[in-house]
């Protein structure tokens, strides 16, 4: 398999470079999406081996991956990490796998495995879209807002994902189940250390829950 992977970051100089090369060591080519950093996010990635697409201007997650998967069209197997360091790269081939089991999309639970480290609010948010979209896409899903999945290349070439900011990851599950595909989790790590997150637990909260909304109402 030919498998590419696709990180969006946004001020993560200090976790990049050397996320990179891990990640490296199992996909055979890491495309960095620069989502309008002011540090030097964009050429430690490129230091470290990575393509880097640059954005110019902060766009939110949901643009940047859509910008990385253009990118990996071709490749078999697309995973995608968060670039905050919150995500081990020694667990992708659990998730690769997973699909070499026959599944579409393979996502990486937090919840499936020990969480005390996992902020309070973090938990709340992530219980209340669990239970969301285990119900709209008739089965369970422990972690949703998990930025640590696997994807087939021919599936991800089939998904719109008409959604902003952290609501693209809940729209991709309910647009995969919509259409049939084999969805899985994997148990992977929790890893905080205290860095501050991009997530504001109300407010995106409440946008997935509007993506969602428009998500079925288009029918």
């Amino acid at each position: 398999m030919r498998i590419a992977a696709v990180i969006p970051v946004y001020n993560e100089e200090k976790t990049i470079e050397f996320l990179v090369g891990r990640t490296l060591r199992y996909v055979d080519k890491v495309v960095v999406v620069d989502d309008g950093s002011t540090d030097a996010s964009a050429a430690k990635a490129r230091d470290a081996g990575a393509q880097v697409i640059s954005l110019g201007r902060n766009t939110g997650k949901a643009n940047a991956l859509r910008q990385g998967f253009k990118a990996v069209r071709g490749y078999d197997v697309v995973v995608t990490l968060d670039g905050d360091g919150q995500h081990s790269p020694e667990e992708i081939p659990a998730l690769l796998e997973c699909i070499r089991r026959g599944k579409d999309l393979c996502i990486g639970s937090r919840f499936l495995s020990r969480t005390e480290g996992m902020p309070l609010q973090r938990r709340f948010s992530n219980r209340v879209t669990s239970w969301l979209i285990s119900t709209l896409a008739k089965q369970r899903i422990t972690d949703p807002q998990s930025g640590f999945r696997a994807i087939r290349g021919d599936k991800l070439e089939q998904l719109e994902l008409r959604a902003e900011r952290f609501a693209i990851e809940h729209v991709m599950i309910l647009e995969a189940a919509r259409k049939g595909m084999r969805i899985a989790e994997v148990p992977v790590s929790t890893i905080y250390a205290g860095e501050r997150s991009h997530i504001h637990p109300v407010k995106d909260t409440l946008r997935v829950i509007y993506y969602i909304a428009r998500f079925l109402l288009r029918g």
